[in-house]
């Protein structure tokens, strides 16, 4: 059968769009960002980790050689200095939502960095509640789904509204995640992030941080919250592999400060470049 494709009428897709079809079908993949650094991959094994769980988990058959040094070896092979990476996984090609075959494909890109490590955003961001979503939370959304379009309409609302960035609360009206970073606050002196249970991405940043605060006195509280109560909280930021801790200066209107958030951001820099 022909195939219109931008009103170009074709024998059959191009080989790049056909090797990609299921990825475009069916959102039938994940994807890992990850942050290069003067060259190295600090957080890489943690970033495989997550992708080997989802991938398990939809039912890929996995080559036995990948593993966290084959994608550093991958990576390195079109990425040097600072770069922001995108790792994709997607099923090979065949079948409708009962896939033919179980074999991956993957496809690595990069985009420069101005800066080796994290840097400091000061004021901080803006964050509102976005108003036109819900995520759910089940057994698959701790990984990172090409099935992104409720993120890409929570940004799309934030940059409505001249946010720099979106709440996005789950089915039950409470606070999941931002679209692209995991959601912390200080809470009476306790730190405290969303469960996995709500819906977030179980992100290596988040992860990292609820294993080492240890190491400072700290102690990460996974709890629910209401975006009011957020609001109420005593500072608030994200968290992300690309940036590491962000302050939010405004959240919902409310202003923000962000002393113990800096504090904390100097610390976990200092374990990036020490």
């Amino acid at each position: 059968m022909p195939i219109n494709w931008n009103s170009e009428i074709l024998d059959a897709l191009p080989t790049e769009a056909a090797l990609a079809q299921r990825a475009c079908w069916y959102a039938d993949g994940l994807f890992e960002t990850l942050r290069m650094s003067n060259g190295a991959l600090p957080w890489v094994e943690w970033h495989w980790r997550r992708l080997e769980a989802g991938l398990r988990a939809l039912e890929f058959d996995i080559p036995a050689h990948w593993d966290a040094p084959f994608w550093a070896t991958e990576i390195r092979k079109i990425a040097s200095g600072h770069a922001r990476i995108r790792l994709q996984v997607w099923r090979a090609p065949g079948g409708l939502y009962l896939p033919a075959q179980a074999a991956p494909v993957y496809a690595i890109t990069a985009e420069p960095l101005a800066n080796a490590w994290f840097a400091w955003r000061e004021p901080g961001i803006r964050l509102g509640l976005a108003n036109n979503c819900r995520i759910c939370s089940d057994a698959y959304s701790g990984f990172k789904s090409l099935n992104t379009a409720r993120y890409v309409a929570a940004s799309l609302e934030a940059r409505r509204m001249g946010w720099d960035e979106a709440v996005v609360l789950n089915a039950f009206d409470r606070v999941a995640e931002a679209c692209a970073a995991n959601i912390f606050w200080f809470e009476k002196g306790a730190l405290c992030t969303t469960l996995l249970s709500e819906g977030c991405v179980a992100g290596v940043t988040r992860g990292l941080l609820i294993r080492l605060v240890g190491e400072i006195g700290l102690a990460v509280q996974e709890k629910t919250i209401t975006f009011a109560a957020l609001q109420a909280a005593d500072e608030v930021f994200l968290t992300n592999a690309i940036q590491g801790i962000i302050p939010v200066a405004e959240l919902g209107g409310r202003a923000m400060p962000s002393a113990a958030v800096k504090n904390l951001f100097e610390w976990f820099s200092g374990l990036q470049t020490g």
